[in-house]
């Protein structure tokens, strides 16, 4: 027989005699069970009151309980009706009473000094997220300083500056490669040159579906006037300014139109809160405004001394233009909007902002491509991608595929 196997004396064929219980004596110091299981309880419900946590008792006394649960069934039988509402009553008191009651004041007091502890390292904690954000908008600031230059030299080359300084580039690149410099100049000469790129900016827009969806065909002559775009972020990082220039134009007398948010969380991961949303005014020029448009309608006087004259009534009538995202949405009083309203307002919120991040994120940081169409391509392919990512995790039924797509969604 091995070390860790044992055996009883049963199993060598020795029976034993049975020990006697000893009779209990009258003088015992060993409480009743009844006693012992009395302080437990009193102790669990001390400990756990206000947790909601109820301790349940062993069934005891089933001789008295069951009379005494047939005195009460009889009752209760007879008084079901009048009481439900009571109940109903008691409960609700009762469930407001649990939610106003604070979780400190019925707290040990020892355990009270360990989340006092806790909130210390919790204080700590926002300060370092004070001085991160600090850091962060400061960085922020310092590589905006230093994507400017390039944002206004690739505004001279869209609007024509640069046309010279690139062509002799050009010359210079081609003796390089010791190609015939007659030959390129030739081919130049036979072609009339544009200046800069025409319609830059609203090739890229109507290349990004967020921006596309919103122009209409009245809107490209306009928007082929814009020279640049640009994005400015508030002080602190409290939120940015989208800056539209415009070369002159039949259309509107602003050099410039403005569009700006205020959001405290710009640079939290968290759903930004919006504080305030401002438009700007666009100067039309008489007869050329793309957001409304001039109606003529006759009414007939029904009463007075002009009935039954006829007059010509002049409206403003609603167009469909991209110009109306420089007009924000408003937020109605709150008394007077329902559910399906305020439903409505939050869709036009976000939708405004989903643009204006798509401008912000995406389309001036990246315009060339955007406007070539290769970014387009990027995003489909980068889709793509996730597309097979999400099949490959979600089909897999080991349990380290499922920690592995954990893990990537915690690092993004």
């Amino acid at each position: 027989m091995s070390e860790q196997e044992s055996s009883s004396p049963s199993d060598a064929g020795i029976l034993l005699p049975p020990t006697p219980i000893p009779p209990p004596q009258e003088d015992s110091t060993l409480p009743h069970p009844r006693h012992v299981d009395d302080q437990v309880d009193a102790t669990a419900t001390k400990l756990f009151h206000g947790f909601n946590f109820s301790v349940v008792e062993d069934g005891r006394d089933d001789d008295d309980d069951d009379d005494d649960d047939d005195d009460d069934e009889e009752e209760d039988s007879e008084d079901d009706d009048d009481d439900d509402d009571d109940d109903d009553d008691e409960e609700e008191e009762i469930d407001r009473g649990d939610e106003s009651e604070d979780i400190m004041d019925i707290m040990p007091q020892y355990m009270v000094q360990r989340v006092d502890k806790l909130q210390e390292l919790n204080t700590a904690r926002d300060k370092i997220l004070e001085d991160y954000l600090v850091e962060r908008a400061q960085l922020e600031k310092k590589f905006s300083d230093l994507y400017a230059p390039l944002y206004n030299r690739r505004m001279d080359i869209v609007t024509g500056e640069l046309d010279t300084e690139i062509e002799a580039q050009a010359i210079t690149n081609a003796k390089k490669s010791e190609e015939n410099e007659e030959e390129v100049n030739d081919g130049d000469a036979a072609e009339e040159k544009i200046s800069g790129i025409p319609q830059f900016w609203i090739c890229a827009m109507g290349h990004m579906e967020q921006v596309a969806e919103l122009v209409t065909e009245q809107d490209v002559d306009c928007l082929e006037h814009c020279i640049n775009i640009t994005c400015e972020d508030h002080e602190g990082g409290m939120g940015f300014t989208l800056k539209f220039y415009f070369a002159p134009n039949p259309y509107f007398s602003n050099d410039v139109l403005t569009k700006s948010y205020e959001i405290p969380n710009l640079l939290f991961s968290d759903e930004p809160i919006l504080k305030l949303v401002k438009g700007c005014v666009i100067d039309w020029k008489p007869g050329r405004c793309l957001t409304h448009r001039e109606v003529k309608k006759k009414q007939r006087s029904k009463s007075g001394s002009r009935a039954g004259q006829i007059r010509t009534v002049t409206k403003l009538e609603r167009c469909d233009s991209f110009f109306h995202f420089f007009i924000p949405p408003r937020m109605p009083c709150l008394d007077d909007m329902d559910e399906d309203a305020a439903d409505a307002i939050e869709e036009a919120f976000d939708h405004d902002y989903d643009v204006a991040q798509a401008f912000r994120c995406h389309l001036i940081p990246k315009a060339v491509l955007w406007f070539t169409g290769e970014a387009l391509e990027e995003g489909l392919e980068t889709d793509d991608e996730n597309d097979d990512c999400d099949v490959e995790k979600n089909g897999s039924s080991s349990p380290s595929a499922s920690a592995a797509a954990t893990a990537d969604s915690l690092e993004l």
